[in-house]
């Protein structure tokens, strides 16, 4: 069984983006047996993504996605057993190299968590632009080949499993290539 998780909190996403979410892995992933679950309760901040290593760490297969990318195809080849980001591979490190829209792993991961809530004063200052930074200097990871692309920096549609919205999310409705792949409202 795959646990596929989300975090939906604040007021930038509605219940469109979940149940896209949802449409999406049924449309793609009918050889996975998976369930979907996500985090609904924090302040609408990106650290609140890091609530999902406190919550999801039994011994089981966890992948998590933004709610902001369109799964164009199985994701089956995106399930690692050790804790594995995206190398956001399109555009120039600055400062990080990860993205942290799809991530995979097996176990207890709690210690992400807990490290950067031991200080969370410090580690929100230190860390302002968000986890990727905190992921990329703190924690032991492994990186994905190449299984994404960003719309930001391509709008074509390119022959990869996922494409990530990131800061462009408004868009990801009104993308013509993307209508296929989305749940029609």
């Amino acid at each position: 069984m795959v646990t596929i998780i989300y975090v939906c909190t604040g007021n930038k996403y509605d219940q469109w983006w979940v149940d896209n979410l949802n449409h999406m892995i049924k449309k793609n992933c009918d050889d996975i047996d998976y369930e979907i679950s996500g985090i609904t309760d924090g302040e609408g901040s990106v650290y609140d993504k890091l609530k999902i290593f406190k919550r999801f760490k039994e011994n089981k297969q966890y992948i998590f996605f933004d709610l902001d990318v369109v799964i164009r195809s199985n994701i089956k080849t995106l399930l690692r057993k050790n804790f594995t980001v995206i190398k956001a591979w399109w555009r120039q490190p600055a400062h990080t190299p990860l993205n942290s829209s799809i991530i995979s792993w097996v176990g207890d991961l709690s210690h992400i968590y807990d490290k950067f809530y031991q200080d969370e004063d410090y580690s929100r200052v230190k860390y302002w632009r968000g986890i990727d930074e905190f992921i990329y200097r703190e924690i032991d990871y492994q990186t994905y080949d190449k299984v994404c692309w960003s719309w930001m920096f391509d709008r074509k549609e390119l022959n990869y499993p996922v494409c990530l919205f990131n800061q462009s999310f408004e868009s990801m409705r009104s993308c013509e290539w993307a209508q296929k792949y989305l749940l029609l409202e």
